[in-house]
């Protein structure tokens, strides 16, 4: 790679992430799922042009799109046909769903360095949200802190409000059609768009499966629907916030290498992790170890 490029690069990662230690732009990927939920990803002007001049200078170097990974194809077939074969649950529209993960963040700037980031340490996350109605109040405990996940619906949109691919409640993801090539179409129309066309269906598709519930077949379809994305990679080793070794699927965005995790043996959903390619260190580190159905937020199930 020649040295303006990755200057270039250098300047779009550090541009993106500088902006907000609440969620500092790709390298924060749990967090970002919330304040993309309710914000739909707020990328300043600067931000989002150093994304776009990235992506310019990387289809330049690169040429035609990426092919389509047949090792990627073949272990996202064998892991939707383990989600399509976990048992499903009959859900009341009172419920709300409950994730507990475990989380490490890339810090940006606190230190008056806005181009110094860190990883912390892991740390405890626990979410609910209703099933049905993006308009009930849901809640994030993170830090020590409660905080209240208020709907963000506009004029045009009217309660209950289901939610769609970027804010998907129970009832939305159980819309969904799990035919793939219909899914991908679904999501290419609705996503936001503030990535290339296959690293934000990759994105969308991983929102979806890391912070919230899908029924199995759903679930399946999700990750059928990945495995016809270009540029879709395998990772053999990679692990997960609280140290699970496992095998993961990628997709590399601005820089950043954006990794589900799972089990190398059961092929169940980990957690996920972000590289920086350029030196390999770590932005940012999931693993999700419940998920359930609650009768109000705040409950912990057992």
């Amino acid at each position: 790679m020649n040295t303006d490029l990755e200057e270039l690069l250098r300047q779009g990662i550090n541009r993106l992430t500088a902006d907000a230690q609440v969620a500092p732009g790709l390298a924060d990927r749990a967090r970002r799922h919330v304040a993309r939920r309710r914000t739909a990803l707020a990328f300043t002007a600067g931000g989002a042009a150093a994304a776009a001049s990235v992506a310019t200078a990387l289809t330049m170097l690169l040429g035609s799109a990426a092919s389509v990974s047949p090792a990627a194809v073949h272990l996202l077939s064998k892991i939707a046909t383990v989600a399509e074969r976990q048992p499903g649950a009959h859900v009341r529209n009172s419920p709300f769903w409950y994730i507990k993960s475990w989380v490490s963040y890339s810090v940006c700037g606190d230190s008056g360095d806005n181009n110094k980031c860190y990883l912390e340490k892991p740390h405890k996350r626990q979410i609910w949200q209703s099933v049905y109605n993006q308009c009930r109040v849901g809640l994030l405990r993170e830090n020590g802190r409660d905080i209240r996940l208020d709907s963000s619906v506009g004029p045009d949109l009217r309660c209950p409000y289901r939610g769609g691919v970027n804010d998907p409640t129970y009832r939305f993801l159980q819309s969904l059609p799990t035919d793939p090539h219909r899914l991908l179409d679904l999501i290419a129309r609705e996503m936001n768009g503030q990535q290339p066309v296959p690293e934000e269906e990759f994105t969308t598709i991983g929102d979806m499966l890391h912070e919230s519930i899908a029924p199995p077949r759903v679930s399946g379809a999700l990750y059928r629907a990945a495995a016809l994305i270009p540029g879709v990679t395998v990772v053999r080793h990679a692990t997960d916030a609280i140290g699970r070794p496992g095998i993961a699927v990628a997709m590399t965005s601005v820089g950043i290498r954006q990794e589900w995790i799972f089990d190398r043996h059961t092929l169940l959903y980990l957690g996920e992790r972000d590289i920086k390619v350029a030196d390999g260190s770590v932005f940012g580190l999931t693993a999700v170890l419940q998920r359930a159905f609650v009768n109000h937020r705040g409950q912990i199930p057992r």
